[in-house]
């Protein structure tokens, strides 16, 4: 058995739909019809029953009433049984014309219908006084052979009927309706198929109709966007972290052939080399320390674990050990008041490697004799830091990347300066996990402004 696709889903829905309001309009119109030709028959019956009930009242009908015959009744009705045969051509096919008298019993009938309630569909009854036989009643009967029921019965089939078409009709547009309707869907799941890891770059035909369809097509041609941009992020991080780690393993090798070659016969040679195979050692464990703290940082806070901390605490702790990154700038901050509580919404610790890294970058890139002036302030809930300096600035073209892991301005790529261009993305990374933000502004010869928004505590 074939599973139910989503397809027949829509086509049994659209079905059924169309069958059960046929249903109810057929229903309808059955019950409506029914009912007024009820009432019509009704109307219908108890006037004729009138003109009966006229005749038998009249002196000319009274021979009729006092034939002579074994009747049903008592005292005289015994002896007498009254003759309703003159009403027969006035009778149509299933009605039934009966006198009672007063306890019920048939005095007389005529006609073709049948006596039992089952087969009485209407009835309409008239009492008058007759001579001879007291009060008695006329009631006159159709069992559903006129032609009102006749019609009714017709009307009935033709309904049923009509469902059956309905029903037919209903499968048919459900089918096509879902099969125009899916076939945008089964072309963009063709289309998806065909994308895969090397052709991410193609995207989804959209439809020009602003419906659903166009929200899904442009929906998922949105996350393609930012699954390529992701997949390119991750080759450059691959490209670039095994440029920097290629590099210091490259001078580690060679210094290890000179260390074979004269090391033993020159002291100085060894020293030298192994100096150097130090230093780089030192930068890859700095490299691969920084790399783990960007993967710790983009990853999740776990639920209860927002913790606080006092800026101004981590701002004491840290500005008296940059200060010596470059003495020759004056580093300007006013703690004042003395004793005020600044919360923020963020570990100590990582409120400290944020700053770390953009105090330092401003001190590292800001001439002699220049100034990195720190101030805070409060908006909205949030805890507002900026950290100005009239350095060397970032252009235009390299400002949109500062960001990318392992980028370097062009006024940082010498590796004296011992950036490994993680330190913007290990900020960004921190300060998105905490709730916060981070935004820089630079004019090149003029100096860069970095703002951090953190959430206040």
């Amino acid at each position: 058995m074939k599973p139910w696709t989503f397809s027949r889903k829509v086509s049994a829905s659209i079905a059924l739909t169309a069958l059960l309001v046929a249903a109810v309009v057929s229903g309808f119109v059955y019950i409506t019809f029914k009912h007024w030709t009820e009432r019509q028959e009704t109307a219908l019956l108890d006037a004729r029953l009138r003109q009966f009930e006229l005749q038998v009242g009249e002196v000319e009908f009274l021979p009729s009433l006092l034939k002579p015959g074994l009747g049903k009744g008592s005292g005289a009705a015994a002896v007498l049984k009254p003759d309703l045969s003159v009403f027969a051509p006035d009778l149509s096919e299933g009605q039934l014309l009966q006198m009672l008298d007063s306890k019920g019993r048939v005095l007389a009938e005529v006609g073709s219908g049948g006596t039992a309630d089952t087969a009485v569909t209407y009835k309409a009854e008239r009492e008058l006084s007759l001579l001879v036989y007291g009060p008695v009643r006329l009631r006159l009967t159709e069992s559903g052979h006129s032609g009102s029921a006749t019609a009714e019965k017709e009307v009935g089939r033709l309904l049923l009927l009509g469902l059956l078409l309905a029903a037919g009709m209903a499968i048919a547009a459900g089918w096509l309706v879902a099969r125009s309707t899916l076939k945008p869907i089964r072309s963009m799941i063709g289309e998806v198929h065909s994308i895969g890891t090397n052709s991410l770059s193609r995207r989804l035909h959209v439809p020009a109709a602003q419906d659903e369809l166009h929200q899904l097509g442009e929906t998922f041609n949105s996350l393609l966007n930012r699954l390529e941009g992701s997949f390119d992020q991750q080759r450059r991080f691959i490209a670039d972290a095994s440029h920097e780690l290629k590099t210091p393993l490259a001078i580690i090798e060679g210094h290890t052939h000179m260390i074979q070659r004269w090391g033993k016969q020159s002291p100085e040679v060894l020293d030298e080399s192994l100096s150097f195979m130090m230093n780089e050692t030192r930068r890859m464990k700095e490299l691969i320390a920084q790399l783990l703290l960007l993967a710790e940082a983009e990853s999740q806070v776990a639920d209860g674990g927002e913790e606080t901390c006092n800026l101004k605490n981590t701002l004491n702790e840290l500005l008296p050990q940059t200060v010596h990154v470059n003495p020759e700038v004056q580093l300007d901050y006013d703690g004042h008041p003395e004793g005020q509580v600044i919360l923020i919404r963020i570990p100590g610790s990582a409120s400290y490697q944020v700053l770390r890294n953009i105090v330092e970058n401003a001190l590292k890139y800001t001439p002699e004799g220049g100034s990195v002036t720190i101030r805070h302030s409060f908006a909205d809930g949030q805890v507002i830091l900026t950290v100005a300096d009239t350095g060397i600035g970032i252009s235009s073209e390299q400002l949109p990347h500062i960001f990318d892991r392992f980028y370097r301005t062009e006024g940082s790529r010498s590796r004296t300066r011992g950036g490994s261009g993680l330190g913007l993305a290990i900020a960004k990374a921190i300060m998105e996990r905490y709730g916060g933000s981070i935004a820089i502004a630079s004019t090149p010869g003029q100096g860069t402004t970095v703002t951090l928004r953190f959430m206040g505590g």
